[in-house]
């Protein structure tokens, strides 16, 4: 969009505004009907001036807004990418740090419409293969000796003692 003076609201001189000001009252005489129509034209012309000067200003400030309504929406399908992306490798039981995602480029992870596609991510998460979850508590707590080899001697065992 140019911003040259000329095109906007700003371009309206003060001489233009008073133009519009000067509008001939209803009553006005005039020497000719020649005079009375350039009077009209003129003081036409300068209000056209004025709404042209603030529709361009709607018109840049409409852009403006969808502009930046588009790189929120393009920032919102990045971050739920994101999400996405951290949910399906929880689900395999990975966890990446936060210095590998910022390091990955998450558009790869959208569709053309801006939405998350789930296969790429869920493609991406399967190539590292699976990790074997580990329980989150001691699993070898109060159920005895686990061992391979052979018991120690603990001698006879008082089952035994009291048979003999």
């Amino acid at each position: 969009m140019d911003d040259s003076p000329s095109n906007s609201a700003d371009a309206i001189t003060d001489a233009e505004m008073g133009q519009v000001a000067e509008a001939p009252p209803e009553g006005a005489q005039f020497d000719s009907e020649a005079d009375k129509w350039k009077s009209l034209s003129r003081t036409n012309e300068a209000r056209w001036k004025v709404v042209s000067a603030e529709l361009e200003a709607a018109t840049a400030k409409s852009a403006e807004l969808e502009q930046a309504m588009t790189a929120m929406q393009q920032e919102h399908s990045l971050k739920l990418a994101e999400i996405h992306l951290q949910h399906a490798a929880q689900q395999r039981g990975m966890e990446l740090a936060p210095d590998a995602m910022s390091k990955l480029n998450m558009s790869a992870f959208l569709t053309e419409e801006g939405i998350p596609d789930l296969d790429v991510i869920t493609e991406f998460v399967t190539s590292f293969g699976s990790v074997a979850k580990r329980p989150t508590f001691p699993q070898g707590v109060g159920i005895g000796p686990q061992g391979s080899g052979a018991p120690a001697d603990r001698g006879v065992s008082l089952d035994a003692r009291a048979r003999r």
